[in-house]
């Protein structure tokens, strides 16, 4: 009998137990159990959004041509394109319009006018696994295909600034003469020279070389295969003439000369001439080859091998001994 009793009562506390174990569960920390069903929601919601399918419209995106071997484009398509996209939210989310590039494969086309449709089936972009192309606006591009040639122009030096006063620019040379130039046929035959890069010449008085100026090509259709080339310029002084009356005339060998002052008119750059006077100036009379009195001009050594003689007024000379 007390076995018996004894039995009852744990079964009891276990009910009791047990009873009390499922009212803790059900009925207390509400606060809890509720913040762990909104997380755990959340969770569900967040994960199972980004897997959802959905669409995105970017805007902008770079379009390219793959073209076949030797053709190129001489009209000027649009450059951009608006590509609707569709895949997960997060994978869609992952993508920039300005690191994508749509190209479109023409590569089939001959020369001519030919209208080139946009679409997934034929233009590529490098997406994330499981987003495709779903629309592309507009949906096709008319194209301007051209054999692509090479041919020579004449280079010519561009020039900028000026020189300071007294001085000129003498001979432009370019080295090459001419550089070869490859595009559309149609752009290329209508280039007839083409020039460098600006070079200045503001407050420049002595000659200068560039031995690496850019070739500049305003069509960006037009590629020059020769980038640069050398540009000699040559500055120097103005020349200028100038009339010295009364210049003394000698001879050579020391004898009596007759006219013993004559006119004479030099050149010369302009500095070196203006600052001559007339005592600086000599006429020297020496026998010539043919046994004929011929002038000579003596200069200070400044002058020398700079200042020329131009003409005397007189050209017969005597020479007494």
């Amino acid at each position: 009998m007390a076995f018996q009793l004894t039995k009852r009562r744990r079964s009891g506390d276990a009910r009791r137990l047990a009873g009390e174990w499922l009212h803790d569960l059900l009925l207390e920390d509400w606060g809890l159990k509720i913040l762990a069903a909104a997380i755990t929601l959340g969770l569900w919601y967040a994960v199972t959004a980004q897997r959802a399918p959905s669409t995105v419209r970017l805007r902008g995106v770079q379009l390219d041509f793959r073209l076949p071997e030797g053709v190129e484009i001489g009209n000027e398509p649009v450059e951009e394109v608006d590509v609707t996209l569709e895949g997960s939210h997060g994978k869609l989310s992952e993508i920039n319009a300005r690191n994508l590039v749509a190209r479109a494969d023409a590569t089939q086309m001959k020369a001519g006018d030919r209208v080139v449709r946009l679409s997934d089936r034929n233009v590529s972009m490098e997406l994330p696994e499981g987003v495709r192309i779903v629309d592309i606006m507009p949906r096709s591009v008319t194209l301007r295909l051209e054999p692509v040639v090479v041919l020579e122009v004449p280079v010519e030096a561009h020039f900028e600034g000026e020189l300071p006063e007294g001085f000129e620019r003498r001979e432009v040379r370019v080295m090459p003469a001419t550089v070869r130039v490859r595009g559309p046929e149609s752009h290329v035959k209508r280039i007839e020279r083409i020039f460098t890069e600006t070079i200045s010449l503001e407050g420049q008085r002595e000659s200068l070389t560039l031995p690496q100026a850019a070739v500049d090509i305003p069509d960006q259709k037009v590629v020059p295969l020769e980038g640069s080339v050398a540009v000699r310029v040559e500055i120097a002084e103005q020349t200028v003439e100038r009339r010295f009356a009364g210049v003394a005339v000698r001879s050579a060998a020391g004898g009596q000369v007759s006219p013993q002052t004559v006119s004479a008119t030099l050149r010369g750059p302009r500095s070196i001439v203006e600052s001559l006077k007339v005592e600086d100036v000599r006429i020297v009379v020496e026998v010539g080859e043919d046994g004929r009195p011929a002038p000579r001009l003596s200069l200070p050594p400044p002058a020398v091998g700079r200042v020329e003689l131009v003409s005397t007024s007189s050209n017969n000379f005597g020479i007494s001994r």
